[in-house]
């Protein structure tokens, strides 16, 4: 039986203002979010999500505990410095409970931070000897569980590397190793910068580096979630400040 024609355009009526509500939805949260806040997204999908070496998920992955770092080697004062600088930051910009304390007591850390050659860190830790040589500057390795990351590994070595590339290296190796674990080439100034001519080496955390990291460390952020889902809790995040 055909239905009356002011049945169908009644409906047809209730479709249109449905999808017209969410496309409008989306256009308000487009308009309500400011250039620096959407790139923030757009920035943070680009580095928190997978690894930029190996197979792993692309999905959000972050501490579920307190860091501990033990550190190892022969960091000289300045190296001490920028790293004790770093953890205030990072500790600052967390808001879910998360931090990183600096231990005196290797069994009590669940990050080693070695300061020294890939050989030596390699001596200590032969199973990373495929992953460092002796032209290693700096690396990390993380471990997870659930997604939620628990155990961390770094290297630096100052010996080939000048003050100022020494403090790049220290700010950006013990940021990737908190779930930020990818080099980008989109931002130059961050610490994340990285491209097959230019290895970066900025000294100073840039603002977008500091949103990513609250960002990640925001009690709304969660584990496992994809480009798209992670992209869903971002903008409720920013437009809800």
């Amino acid at each position: 039986m055909k239905k009356p024609f002011w049945l169908l355009s009644f409906f047809g009526m209730i479709l249109l203002l449905v999808s017209c509500s969410e496309d409008d939805v989306d256009i308000a949260t487009e308009l309500e979010l400011s250039p620096s806040q959407l790139e923030a997204i757009s920035y943070f999908k680009e580095v928190a999500l997978g690894f930029e070496n190996g197979n792993s998920s692309e999905i959000t992955r972050k501490w579920g505990a307190a860091m501990n770092v033990f550190v190892g080697g022969n960091p000289s004062s300045a190296n001490t410095l920028t790293l004790q600088q770093a953890v205030t930051d990072i500790n600052q910009l967390a808001t879910d409970g998360f931090s990183i304390e600096i231990v005196n007591d290797s069994l009590l850390a669940n990050c080693y931070l070695f300061f020294g050659s890939g050989l030596d860190f390699a001596d200590i830790f032969p199973e990373e000897e495929n992953n460092v040589n002796a032209n290693t500057t700096g690396f990390f390795s993380v471990w997870w569980n659930n997604n939620i990351l628990n155990e961390a590994r770094i290297v630096i070595n100052p010996n080939l590397l000048s003050p100022t590339q020494q403090r790049s290296v220290i700010l950006e190796e013990i940021t990737q190793s908190t779930g930020l674990t990818n080099d980008s080439p989109l931002q130059p100034n961050s610490i994340f910068y990285e491209t097959a001519d230019n290895p970066g080496y900025t000294p100073e955390y840039a603002d977008i580096d500091r949103e990513l990291i609250r960002l990640l460390y925001h009690p709304k952020m969660t584990v496992g979630l994809d480009e798209n889902q992670v992209d869903g809790v971002l903008r409720d995040i920013l437009s809800n400040e």
